[in-house]
């Protein structure tokens, strides 16, 4: 038997916690293997609390654990300044798995970005087409010239993104 269930450990990771509590939440989600849980969680007493420290249990895991998620981690980055987004996004930057998956979930994310006019999300994935030699060479073939070019417009106004 465990002896914390989930709840206890999504309580733990709330910024409200002291620092102490918040360590030993994002150790025991080490063991947690379903990490869809860390996924932007909305607690309804907690809210948004939690996501900076699931956003640095995510940045933990590998590239093979992430990617079935990827959609839902490139969707983070459409409010960058939401918590937890700045860790996902610099996890994104180091991501090597570059697979039909990742393509198509950055297409179709650039697509909604670009449709809604968001230049917010347009920014971050400008910062991740540009920031991750692995990934630039595979979307830039992969990818439309017109999404191409429309994240290379939202790059320059972005770059406070790529700063460390």
């Amino acid at each position: 038997m465990y002896e914390y269930s989930i709840d206890d450990i999504m309580d733990m990771l709330s910024w409200k916690k002291s620092e102490k509590v918040q360590q030993k939440g994002i150790e025991l989600s080490k063991g947690i293997k379903s990490i869809n849980v860390f996924i932007k969680p909305l607690n309804p007493e907690n809210g948004w609390d939690a996501w900076d420290n699931c956003a640095k249990v995510l940045a933990s895991k590998s590239d093979d654990l992430l990617n079935p998620y990827i959609f839902q981690l490139l969707e983070w980055l459409a409010d960058i300044m939401k918590p937890g987004a700045l860790i996902i996004y610099k996890r994104l930057r180091s991501f090597s798995k570059t697979d039909g998956l990742f393509s198509s979930a950055f297409e179709l994310c650039a697509k909604e970005a670009i449709a809604d006019k968001d230049v917010l999300w347009l920014g971050a994935l400008a910062g991740l087409l540009n920031g991750n030699e692995t990934m630039k060479p595979i979307l830039n073939t992969k990818l439309s010239e017109v999404i191409v070019s429309t994240l290379q417009d939202h790059y320059e106004n972005f770059e406070w993104l790529n700063e460390e």
